[in-house]
């Protein structure tokens, strides 16, 4: 007579997916007793974007090139980011200003933000920002 094992690969397939969803169950658990961290800044950073480019120009840089070879789809949007630290309102208001009329020139969409800060900076951000009318604009 052959004798048969009391346990067989499905038993010992069952205890390992319950414990790996006990384990996993605990984890999410100790997960969500966690605060959730602090954004002390008070505007966001484009450091943190899904952007399909970016890059931060010294003040009078000439950024034409730059966005004729990056801006390739006329859904693209140019986001000009510039914190300014205090007193530094007039010039950063003048360089946006150029930045935008540089876009302009080279033909590619611009928006500008223009915020206080602690320190001057400029940030220029690439990405996906408007959709075409009827989604059938195929590449040529």
């Amino acid at each position: 007579m052959i004798s048969r094992a009391t346990t067989g690969w499905q038993t010992i397939t069952a205890d390992l997916a319950l414990i790996l969803f006990l384990i996993t169950a605990q984890a999410v658990t100790d997960h969500a007793d966690r605060p959730a961290p602090v954004n002390n800044e008070r505007f966001p950073t484009t450091e943190s974007t899904s952007a399909l480019a970016v890059h931060y120009p010294a003040r009078g840089e000439d950024i034409n090139d730059w966005l004729r070879d990056t801006m390739i789809d006329r859904r693209q949007v140019a986001t000009i980011s510039i914190e300014y630290g205090p007193g530094a309102r007039a010039s950063a208001l003048a360089e946006g200003d150029r930045l935008l009329g540089q876009a302009e020139t080279a033909g590619v969409g611009a928006r500008l933000m223009v915020v206080p800060g602690a320190a001057d900076q400029t940030i220029i951000a690439v990405d996906y920002l408007r959709s075409e009318g009827d989604g059938t604009d195929f590449a040529s």
